[in-house]
């Protein structure tokens, strides 16, 4: 009978083992996205957090959480989700799980560049959507596939210069490790000949983040313009004067030339203005 009952024990055991083998074969998202995520739960200020969203700390009296976005990038705290495997969380107000360790899903886009396994994603100006980090910058882990191979939707969305622009959005899954990201030294000889404000500017003008060559590139294609205007107005005006000690009867003669060189500096510096543009935005 002793035999008989351990031998009822192994078959319900290895019943189970067999049933849980089957369930994780035909679950292997589902157990990725909540066996390995440890979330601690915060108060949200607004209700519009999906899962997947990134998400910051506010700066109040008590944890509280909105989207993540390039303004408040400094406060990553975490992904929303609604799946972790183990739960923290000593705050009885609080209505969101956030993801603070672990593997989970996370709204991911290409405003920033395809996003590729191993990218490192941070905020961006989109709220609660994530973008792949080019420069130094607080990140909220990476990624563990590539866009690519996860459904997307397209959005339009506004830049900061007023135009719109179409997007990739997916859930990609992400290994969450809030921290600071620094380009290493050998990736980032240009960026770090770049002056803050014009790096700043550059991105307020493309309404994104622009790669330091791009930044350069469009910095230099202006500057030659200006350059290109200023020597042919310098070369004008002197021709113009040693013309009239010359000569004062072609003062008319000369006016005329020089008000077309004018113009033509002036064609000059719209094209390295529309080039310059051009550039950041392409």
């Amino acid at each position: 009978m002793h035999k008989i009952s351990i031998r009822i024990q192994q078959y319900i055991t290895g019943c189970t083992s067999l049933l849980f083998l089957v369930l994780v074969l035909l679950t292997p998202q589902a157990y990725a996205q909540s066996g390995s995520a440890i979330a601690q739960g915060f108060q949200a200020n607004t209700a519009n957090l999906g899962t997947g969203a990134l998400v910051s700390l506010i700066s109040t009296g008590q944890p509280m959480i909105t989207s993540a976005t390039t303004t408040n990038v400094k406060n990553l705290v975490g992904v929303m989700s609604n799946q972790p495997l183990v739960e923290l969380s000593n705050n009885s107000k609080a209505n969101a799980q956030v993801v603070v360790s672990g593997s989970t899903q996370a709204l991911v886009s290409d405003l920033n560049g395809i996003v590729k396994v191993g990218d490192k994603i941070t905020a961006s100006p989109v709220a609660g959507i994530g973008m792949k980090a080019i420069n130094s910058t607080e990140i909220v882990g990476i990624a563990q596939a590539d866009l690519s191979s996860v459904k997307t939707t397209k959005q339009t969305v506004a830049r900061q210069d007023g135009k719109t622009v179409e997007i990739n959005v997916g859930l990609v899954p992400v290994a969450v490790n809030v921290s600071y990201y620094s380009v290493p030294q050998g990736q980032q000889p240009l960026s770090s000949l770049l002056p803050p404000f014009l790096e700043k500017l550059a991105n307020g003008v493309s309404g994104r983040q622009v790669s330091p060559l791009r930044v350069l590139v469009s910095a230099l294609s202006l500057v030659l313009g200006f350059l290109a205007a200023a020597i042919m107005l310098y070369a004008s005006i002197r021709s113009s004067i040693v013309s009239i000690g010359r000569n004062p009867l072609a003062r008319e003669s000369l006016r005329r030339g020089f008000m077309d060189v004018v113009i033509a500096a002036i064609g000059v510096l719209v094209v390295s203005i529309a080039a310059t543009y051009i550039i950041l935005i392409g």
